[in-house]
């Protein structure tokens, strides 16, 4: 269990190199989130908002008209060091590029006549209500309501046919006059049909503006839980393949270890005292602690990035070299050495030897010894894979006993 723990810490150092180098969490969300927002310019748009900067490119305004080509190009572009996104703030960045075009279309035109009258209680009544309209999508009755009353009848003139063009153009999309029909009318404007046909279905379900945010919200973050579903998985395969690599690098084989301290009772007294001390001393839980920051299995905030990333790799190359270090001072039967034992039958069944699993060399006894170094390296792979915390909680609860 000691050497599973070393192991174990070392893959996970490799791993977290690895996924820190190719920005393995970034792609991940941008790729989880590419299936519930198909559509290249609303991605491009909110890949590329301040509160979200996923990609590294300049900022687009929600209201923005660009290509499905540019927008493609953007979306698809570096990654930004970002791996969470909170699920309230990647609502309102949604909503917000999908209505502000409609907004403008719709009630820009009743904002400019209302800034243009004279300073006074009546304007600044006027642009709150617009504004509770275009925020909330609540408020047209109170307008209708208030228009009557304006002072200067060009104004209210102009209001008047103003929000008439404002009802004409809402009965046109089918949108129910009472619900935010700059939203609705911006999704029917989305080219995907997937992504309108979803935000349609959240947003008619809903009984109020509050409920359909929470709807909206608890969609993305069940995407983000197939998200995390998605790294924990890609993370675990890569788990399996370096301790491969440095099990077999290092011949790190699991029944010949055990065979070995079966069979020298000193040498097993001497590693349990050494577990024993690292475990008392808190090196190993600290050891285990650094390589298992937040867990592999959830996305959260983004760690502070390291001013010099070639240094960051290199104190964790430093750190991997001195968990080998470590495996390597136990003094087990770890390592491969080469040997002609054609004059020593009985160095013919040393499983360290990669001289005897040559059938030429060993003729007789080279596929058993093969059988039993598979099923050795095989089980260090899947004890290693497990984690460092898994063999670490184990080996507590015997020293506790």
């Amino acid at each position: 269990m000691f050497v599973f723990i070393l192991l174990s810490i070392v893959v996970t150092e490799v791993n977290n190199l690895i996924a820190r180098a190719t920005k393995l969490r970034p792609k991940n969300l941008r790729k989880n989130i590419n299936r519930i927002i198909d559509d290249p310019v609303i991605q491009a748009k909110v890949y590329t908002h301040p509160l979200i900067q996923l990609v590294k490119a300049d900022p687009i305004a929600p209201s923005r008209r660009i290509s499905e080509r540019e927008a493609s190009r953007i979306a698809n572009g570096a990654v930004s060091s970002v791996d969470f996104i909170d699920a309230k703030t990647f609502v309102d960045v949604v909503l917000t590029t999908i209505k502000a075009e409609s907004d403008q279309q719709l009630f820009g035109s009743l904002l400019n006549v209302i800034d243009g009258m004279p300073a006074g209680p009546e304007r600044r009544g006027l642009r709150a209500m617009v504004n509770r309209i275009v925020t909330t999508g609540q408020g047209m009755g109170d307008l209708r309501k208030a228009l009557p009353y304006v002072q200067d009848r060009r104004y209210r003139s102009a209001l008047s046919e103003i929000v008439n063009q404002i009802d004409e153009e809402v009965s046109l999309l089918g949108v129910e006059p009472s619900s935010n029909v700059a939203l609705m009318a911006g999704i029917k404007q989305i080219e995907s049909q997937n992504l309108r046909n979803s935000l349609a279905t959240v947003m008619y379900s809903a009984g109020s503006w509050d409920a359909a945010r929470q709807n909206l919200e608890t969609w993305f973050s069940n995407s983000m839980s197939r998200a995390s579903d998605d790294y924990k998985a890609r993370m675990k395969l890569s788990s399996v393949v370096v301790a491969l690599f440095f099990a077999l690098a290092l011949n790190i084989d699991t029944l010949n270890i055990a065979r070995t301290l079966w069979e020298d009772p000193a040498r097993r007294e001497q590693i349990s005292s050494q577990l024993d001390y690292s475990v008392q001393s808190g090196e190993l839980q600290s050891q285990v602690d650094v390589t298992q920051p937040g867990g592999d299995d959830e996305f959260r905030a983004n760690q502070a990035q390291p001013a010099n990333e070639l240094e960051d790799a290199l104190g964790t190359g430093v750190e991997i070299a001195n968990q080998l270090q470590v495996i390597e001072e136990l003094r087990l039967p770890i390592g491969w050495t080469v040997q002609n034992a054609s004059g020593a039958p009985d160095m013919l069944s040393d499983p360290n030897n990669l001289w005897n699993y040559f059938p030429a060399n060993n003729p007789d006894g080279w596929l058993g010894l093969l059988a039993v170094k598979f099923l050795g390296i095989a089980a260090t792979v899947i004890a290693a894979a497990q984690g460092a915390p898994f063999w670490f909680g184990i080996v507590n609860r015997v020293l506790r006993r």
